[in-house]
């Protein structure tokens, strides 16, 4: 067995008495490179007389290089295979305990004296250190200090004056720090009791499609912020029209009102600078979009002639009206003034209406109302024109209706058609389509007249003077009975209490229709249809064909009958308005010989049918008849 072991080394060099029975690696052997490495099971150990057969030509300093990697190589093989046999694990340790430990180094090791790495004793533990020792403030890096959180809300039930104070300051601050010293002016008042902070708010947006990039804001804190909501305002010595100026300072109000609102009935307090900057970036480009439109809407009517007030600016005229007249004024005269004639009556209001740009305003030169009788709850149609008063008869119980209409003006701030003075009558519907209108252009400042106009549809048609472009949407009509007045203290109180109450109009959004919308036909179905050959509302087509005299087209809308919110017709789907169910079906959850649910997995488990036929036997001839 040795000399078979001296042939297979080729005479090399003795090796360990355990590695005696190991194999030679053939490719380390013959001088070719293993691609184990250190990993490779066999012996790594040269054999001369095979490598001096395959390669004669080979030069001798190669060679001798070559035998001495080898050695080398076999002398690293051989320590490492003493190790391992004989305390390998200790000696990896040792030499593991000679390289210092980088944590401890850096201040802090978490395995103390368990490490396995060396700890250096001229470091001494980070609890011992000096602060005023220098040479350990280079070498030693120590923990820095987080800096303390900023509280950004807090609750109402937890709100001091110290903590609003601290909020405040803390606002003030970050506006400060957010705002470079070339965008932010700072302001206070003569009596410094009142601080305005002037910055630069420009737009982020990559695709930003205006001009203009930037815009000057005006905001000052009160001393119970954040209980009260800070002061916004659009300064107008700037490139940005006053028009859209006052339109950017009205929504961001409403947004931080809004806003303080929310967190009042959450009960807590927020700093608001913050979120209302993120959210002027991100509606700065349709607040500019809309101010727009009323820039070039305003320029529009300054070249028609025309003038449009804003409320508030013609409440805040009003008011000081007011006070000058009682002030110049005796208290006689002053009882008997009137500033405007009181509403009475039942007000038409169209919801959802949207006029053009050149749409100035819309009057109703002529209107057809549905009306139903107070006593016989009977519905018949009756045109009314300007404020002539009408008179008819019901026809089952011949009681006297007394109807008038007095027109009103549509515009932009303003969506009520008029008032109906009726009498033993309440309004159920406006026939649009045989209403006729006058709309007033803005350009050339006269009226066209208009007929056939649709719910839900825009009507578009021109100008028959300046061919300008004109358009108009209705969505819906919805009738407000306004109570007349106290009567005065002189009136007699026997004539009070014999004084007949007005009843409602029959149809009020957010009220349900008479019968919820159904009817003799159709008990399931709790909703009117507005079919478009005439414009009027049925609760179905049989009641349709019954009241007029044309054939009947496919319904496009229909009216809620738990809410009577109009909108466009869907079939199986919830109201928009209430999400309430206008048709329900007629079968229950019982198979009910075929006409009922046939979905086992809601029948009942007594039912005998959820369980017919699960285990039948159905022929490959069959199935395949199925499928096709």
């Amino acid at each position: 067995m040795g000399d078979e072991e001296k042939e297979n080394t080729g005479g090399a060099e003795a090796v360990a008495p355990g590695l005696q029975m190991q194999q030679l690696c053939r490719f380390y052997a013959l001088g070719r490179r293993c691609n184990f490495g250190g990993k490779c099971k066999f012996l790594h150990q040269r054999d001369a007389t095979k490598m001096n057969q395959n390669k004669p030509d080979r030069r001798p300093e190669l060679e001798n290089r070559e035998e001495t990697r080898s050695r080398q190589s076999e002398g690293a093989k051989s320590a490492a295979a003493t190790d391992s046999r004989s305390g390998g694990v200790a000696a990896r340790t040792e030499r593991a305990r000679r390289r210092p430990c980088l944590y401890f180094m850096s201040g802090f090791c978490a395995m103390e004296d368990r490490c396995r790495f060396w700890h250096p004793a001229q470091f001494p533990p980070v609890e011992e250190r000096s602060v005023e020792a220098p040479a350990n403030r280079g070498c030693v890096r120590r923990p820095a200090a987080r800096p303390g959180v900023t509280p950004q809300e807090a609750k109402l039930s937890e709100l001091t004056e110290d903590l609003t104070k601290q909020l405040r300051d803390t606002e003030i601050r970050q506006l400060v720090k957010r705002f470079p010293k070339d965008q932010l002016i700072i302001q206070e008042q003569s009596d410094g009791l009142v601080t305005f902070y002037r910055a630069t708010v420009e737009a982020t947006d990559p695709e930003w499609p205006f001009d203009l990039k930037e815009v000057d804001i005006l905001v000052s804190f009160p001393e119970k912020y954040p209980l009260e909501i800070f002061t916004f305002g659009v300064p107008e010595d700037q490139d940005l029209p006053s028009v859209m100026g006052r339109h950017v300072q009205q929504a961001s109000t409403d947004w931080l009102r809004a806003k303080h609102a929310t967190n009042q009935l959450m009960g807590k307090v927020e700093l608001l600078l913050r979120p209302f900057l993120r959210w002027l970036d991100r509606s700065l480009e349709r607040l500019f979009t809309e101010g727009a439109r009323q820039l070039k809407r305003t320029i529009e009517c300054e070249r028609a002639g025309l003038q449009f007030i804003p409320y508030r600016e013609l409440q805040a005229t009003l008011s000081e009206t007011l006070q000058e007249a009682a002030v110049s004024l005796p208290e006689e005269v002053e009882e008997n003034i009137k500033i405007s004639e009181p509403r009475r009556g039942t007000e038409v209001k169209l919801l959802g209406l949207s006029l053009g740009d050149n749409t100035a305003t819309v009057v109703a030169t002529r209107v057809t109302v549905c009306l139903q009788c107070s006593r016989c709850k009977v519905t018949a149609d009756l045109t009314l024109s300007g404020r002539t008063s009408c008179e008819v008869q019901c026809e089952r119980c011949s009681s006297r209706i007394s109807a008038a209409f007095r027109p009103g003006m549509l515009h932009r701030y303003s969506h009520v058609l008029g008032f109906l003075d009726l009498h033993n009558a309440a309004a159920c519907d406006l026939v649009l389509q045989d209403t006729q209108l006058a709309v007033g252009c803005m350009s050339c400042s006269k009226e066209v007249p208009l007929q056939n106009l649709c719910y839900g549809q825009t009507k578009e048609f021109n100008c028959e003077h300046c061919h300008s472009k004109l358009s108009i949407l209705v969505d819906s009509t919805t009738f407000l009975f306004i109570p007349p007045r106290a009567n005065k203290p002189g009136l007699n109180v026997s004539a009070q209490n014999h004084q007949r109450k007005l009843r409602d109009p029959a149809v009020q959004k957010g009220k349900p229709l008479p019968e919820e919308g159904a009817c003799r036909h159709f008990r399931q179905s709790q909703r009117w249809m507005r079919f478009p050959c005439c414009g009027r509302a049925y609760p179905c087509g049989v009641c349709h064909d019954k009241e007029q005299d044309h054939p009947m087209e496919l319904a496009t809308r229909m009216i809620c009958g738990h809410c009577a919110t109009e909108q466009p017709y869907n079939n199986g789907k919830p109201c928009v308005g209430c999400g309430g169910l206008m048709t329900r079906g007629a079968h229950s959850s019982h198979w009910e010989g075929g006409l009922g649910c046939r979905n086992k997995m809601k029948m009942n488990r007594n039912d005998r049918q959820k369980y017919s036929n699960t285990n039948k036997t159905v022929s490959r001839k069959a199935a395949n008849e199925k499928k096709k």
